[in-house]
């Protein structure tokens, strides 16, 4: 009877330990989803800007008039 729940227990530890590896797995992989998917929002809003900045820049020397 002993030999048993020793057994139990054995296993009871691996399928937790296993578990939790695979967890932490899964945890880094949607980590760095979100990272990459960040950086693209990131890149996306950056870009935007810089074109928003270029055409106020082309309609303040368009109101302007220069003798």
């Amino acid at each position: 009877m002993e030999q048993v729940i020793i057994a139990l227990l054995g296993v009871s530890i691996t399928l937790t330990l296993y578990l939790d590896r695979c967890r932490r797995a899964d945890i880094a992989q949607l980590r760095q989803v979100t990272h990459d998917g960040f950086a693209q929002l990131t890149s996306v809003v950056m870009d935007l800007c810089g074109r928003v900045g270029r055409l106020e820049g082309r309609s303040e020397t368009a109101a302007d008039p220069s003798p």
